[in-house]
C-alpha cells in the first residue's frame, strides 16, 4: 500500500512562507516532499524523477500555471496514477470545474489547516492505493523492490 513514508510528493506553491507551511506539516509525517517555487521548476524536475502525488497552486503568474502543469501530467503520464492536488485561495467555481475537467483529483481551497492538509494528503495516498491495485502499476518504496 502507498504510505506517506513510501511516496514522493512534489509541492509548487508561490508564497514561500504557505510552501514551507506545506513542507514542515508533511516532513512531520516523514513523507519525501520536494518543494518548487513554480509549476515550471516542479515540471522540469518531475520530467527527470517523477512522483506519485503532486500538490500545486492555481496561479503562478506566468503561461505555465497549474493547470498546465496538470495537462502535461496528464498527457504525458497515463501510469503509473499520478495524484494531483491544487489550491488557490477565493477560487470561483469556473476554476474548479476547469481544474477538474483537466484531470486535478482535489481542490483545497485556502486558508486551510493542517488537519485539511493531512486528510487531503491521506485521501491522495489511499486512491494511489486502489488505482495501482486496479491497474497493476507498480507502488514505491519496498513494496515495488518485493515486486520485482
Amino acid at each position: 500500500m502507498a504510505s506517506l513514508t513510501t511516496t514522493n510528493i512534489y509541492i509548487a506553491i508561490l508564497n514561500r512562507d504557505e510552501r514551507s507551511h506545506f513542507e514542515d506539516q508533511l516532513v512531520l509525517d516523514g513523507v519525501d516532499v520536494s518543494c518548487f517555487p513554480s509549476a515550471r521548476d516542479l515540471w522540469q524536475h518531475f520530467q527527470i524523477r517523477p512522483a506519485r502525488y503532486v500538490i500545486t497552486d492555481r496561479r503562478f503568474g506566468d503561461d505555465f500555471d497549474g493547470l498546465e502543469l496538470v495537462r502535461q501530467i496528464r498527457k504525458n503520464y497515463q501510469l503509473p496514477y499520478i495524484y494531483v492536488l491544487m489550491r488557490g485561495a477565493m477560487c470561483q467555481i469556473g476554476d474548479i470545474k476547469e481544474g477538474l475537467n483537466l484531470g486535478v483529483d482535489d481542490y483545497l481551497v485556502s486558508p486551510h489547516n493542517p488537519i485539511q492538509i493531512r486528510s487531503r494528503v491521506l485521501v491522495g495516498m489511499r486512491w494511489i492505493t486502489y488505482i495501482d491495485s486496479v491497474t497493476g502499476s507498480p507502488v514505491t518504496g519496498a513494496s515495488a523492490a518485493a515486486r520485482t
